[in-house]
């Protein structure tokens, strides 16, 4: 699995967890609502991008957890 198919599904794993949408996440992580949807299609992001959405990304992944665990 590529870096990109990982991210897609941690931020999909994650709308599923928190009950938003995909496209709400992908805005709040990458600018953009439509953003995730062009990954899928197969368009890339900056590697300066898909850096600074990791430590978001665990963090929002580790405040779901957290809310659940609660």
């Amino acid at each position: 699995m590529s870096h990109t198919e990982q991210l897609i599904a941690r931020i999909k794993a994650l709308a599923a967890k928190t009950g938003k949408a995909s496209s709400t996440l992908s805005a709040q992580l990458l600018g953009g609502g439509m953003v995730l949807s062009d990954l899928e299609a197969g368009k890339t992001i900056t590697l300066a991008k898909y850096e600074r959405v990791l430590p978001i990304l665990s963090e929002m992944e580790a405040a779901a957890n957290r809310s659940e665990a609660a």
